[in-house]
Order: C-alpha cells, then sequence, then structure tokens
C-alpha cells in the first residue's frame, strides 16, 4: 500500500489526472473551494473506474504538485528563460494558462466522447523519471 510520498504516478496515471482535472465541472468545482476533499473522492472515482487506484489524498497532492510545477515553469518561461521545462507543460497549459476556457472547449468541438489518447499507450515506461 502506498504511504504519503507514495508510488511513483505513472505517465499513463498523470494523463488520466489531467484529462479529469480538465473537465469544465471539476475546474469550475475546484476554483470555487479550499476545502476541496469532497471533489478529490470524485477525481479518484473516476480514475478507478480506468483501473487507477489512488485515494483522494494521492490526487490532491499530485494536482498541488503539478500546479506549482507549471507555474514556476511559466514565470520562469516569462521571465525569458527556457531552461526550465515539465513534461505535462502544454496540456496544463490549455487548463491553467487560461488561454480562455473557451478557446479550449471550442477545439472541443461538441464534447462528443473520443478515446483519450492515454488509454492507448500501455506500452509506455511505467514511472516517470
Amino acid at each position: 500500500v502506498a504511504n504519503e510520498g507514495g508510488k511513483h504516478w505513472t505517465v499513463n496515471e498523470v494523463r488520466a489526472l489531467i484529462r479529469i482535472w480538465s473537465d469544465k465541472n471539476i475546474q469550475q468545482q475546484l476554483e470555487g473551494t479550499v476545502r476541496n476533499k469532497r471533489i478529490f473522492e470524485q477525481v479518484a472515482a473516476r480514475l478507478q473506474k480506468f483501473g487507477i487506484d489512488r485515494d483522494w489524498k494521492q490526487c490532491r497532492t499530485k494536482y498541488k504538485n503539478l500546479k506549482h510545477e507549471y507555474k514556476s515553469v511559466k514565470s520562469a518561461q516569462e521571465s525569458g528563460s527556457t531552461s526550465k521545462s515539465m513534461k505535462f507543460f502544454n496540456e496544463l497549459d490549455a487548463i491553467l494558462g487560461h488561454c480562455t476556457m473557451e478557446q479550449a472547449s471550442k477545439s472541443d468541438n461538441d464534447g462528443s466522447e473520443r478515446r483519450p489518447e492515454w488509454t492507448e499507450a500501455k506500452s509506455e515506461k511505467d514511472s516517470i523519471g
């Protein structure tokens, strides 16, 4: 059983987490609250449907870490530094970059379910760096 630090998140697990996080409903809930245990319980339950066994604390910790890393890379880029980068920057930029969420949802056309790209990438290495 994973402890607080837990086992490393695989690339597929992080992609699944970001996919759920990119849900407009989840984003709105997260923006409006600090006490977000209930939201992360929903996130964990949705990950469970993909066979990903993470509890709400692990989801919240990963979310916070990704958000923090994203912000530090973003501010480094804005100050002209290109030395900082991260693996899921583009995905997070679509969520956090507030390149107006309307644009992001329009490119999602009518919201019809398409097979998420991370479900096909089963052969990818298990753990991130």
